[in-house]
């Protein structure tokens, strides 16, 4: 019998499997079938291992690099040259790097075109982090807001105050059928 077996292995956990069966297969005197049940495997999975062993000479697991990069080293490089120059060299009016602006860039120079969310991973892999641009107004002029805020805010908030307290009131007039809308 077969003890417990995870239903799915973590690639460490896959390798020192075969590696243990490697002993197994070498030192021969067992079917394909029995080492098969020994190691929770198919019997199909044996002889491929064994084939790999012809093959490679070994079961160590092998290096699984994904798919290639678009943008080859250089022009990944580029992409921190292009970043230096300042996001108001592309056309964008302040100098702030978005992943959107980030992309167009590539884009248009690379002709690389990627999905904001990889443009962001690719800004971190090369140690750079997105900025969002601030959302105070740089025209802001500091002392005509304090004077708002002394002077107009009371008495907006006030009128507020004096229009949640009215609002309760209409509902009970019209629920109770004497109808009517309060004037400010």
């Amino acid at each position: 019998m077969v003890p417990w077996q995870p239903s799915k292995y973590t690639r460490a956990q896959l390798e020192e499997r075969r590696l243990a069966a490697l002993s197994v297969i070498q030192a021969g005197g067992q079917t394909n079938q029995q080492i098969a049940n020994q190691f929770g495997v198919s019997v199909h999975t044996i002889y491929t291992w064994k084939e790999r062993l012809k093959r490679q000479g070994g079961l160590e697991a092998t290096v699984t690099p994904g798919r290639p990069g678009r943008l080859t080293p250089e022009q990944r490089q580029q992409i921190g040259t292009l970043l230096q120059e300042g996001a108001r060299a592309f056309g964008f009016p302040d100098d702030t790097w978005t992943t959107p602006r980030v992309r167009e860039v590539i884009g248009r120079r690379l002709s690389v075109w990627y999905h904001p969310d990889h443009v962001r991973k690719l800004l971190h892999q090369q140690g750079f982090s997105p900025q969002r641009p601030s959302k105070g107004a740089l025209e802001q002029n500091e002392t005509a807001v304090r004077t708002w805020v002394r002077t107009t805010r009371p008495e907006v908030e006030k009128k507020l105050r004096w229009q949640n307290q009215l609002v309760p009131i209409c509902l009970k007039l019209s629920e109770a059928g004497l109808g009517g809308s309060p004037k400010p």
